[in-house]
Parts: structure tokens; sequence; C-alpha cells
């Protein structure tokens, strides 16, 4: 049996609103094991992409347990989530957040290197060149 690579235990999250709080998130149980690929389908509004973004520790959850790459989320600091993230999770947003004034170079290298890569740059042109982008260099 794989480990687990992300636990969700009766994770919850629940918004205030101008009506009343907003039950987004009700008690969702998920294993994934190591090596297991997911899908995640439902209707707009059901709550897909809030689950991600507390997957990813971009929404802390009203209550309830995660676990991911066998990292506890639920109790770290900001600071502690922004190197987990680093360092174990890849966003592609559905609206990119690309700086603008940056080429898609520089945005791609610039995470590698804020995580104290050497050959960021290098390292971006390859991964641009793999994906049929070497076109986006400049």
């Amino acid at each position: 049996m794989p480990q687990n690579i992300i636990e969700l235990d009766g994770v919850k999250l629940t918004l205030p609103s101008a009506a009343g709080p907003v039950n987004i998130l009700r008690g969702i149980d998920l294993a994934i094991g190591a090596g297991e690929a997911a899908g995640l389908v439902g209707p707009s509004g059901s709550g897909k992409s809030t689950l991600l973004m507390v997957l990813a520790g971009l929404e802390r959850p009203s209550s309830g347990r995660i676990r991911s790459a066998g990292q506890d989320l639920t109790g770290l600091g900001e600071d502690a989530l922004a190197r987990f993230r680093r360092d174990h999770i890849g966003i592609v947003f559905q609206s990119f957040h690309l700086i603008p004034t940056m080429t898609a170079l520089e945005n791609v290298a610039i995470p590698l290197e804020f995580a104290g890569r050497g050959d960021a740059f290098a390292r971006a042109e390859e991964e641009l060149r793999l994906v049929g982008l070497g076109h986006r260099l400049t």
C-alpha cells in the first residue's frame, strides 16, 4: 500500500458573508497515495478551487487536519507555509500570475532563484524549451 502524499481529515472551511457564514468545505476526508493520480471534478461553485487553495496552504481551513508530503500544514505559520510551497507544491493558476514587466524566462527563473538554485536561468530555459515555449525566452 503506497504512503499517502496528501491526507485531509475532516477539513471544513466556513467564510463570512453579508448574508451570514458560508460553509464551503464540509468535512472533507481525502487520502491520495504517492504515485497516484486524482481528478477533482464538480460544478462551478462546488469548492474545487477552494479545496486546492487549502491543500496548498494558501487558505486556512476552519477546522480539520491537512498533511501534505509528510508535513502537517494545519499549524504552520505564513513563513513556514511559503517555504513548504516553495519546496513541495507547484501551482498553475487559472489566471496565471506572471510579472508583466519580466520575460517568460525571468518569470520561470525567479522562484528557482528564491529556492537558492545557482542554475536558475539555465534550468528555466531548459524547462521552457521542454514544454515548447523556447520561442518565449525573451
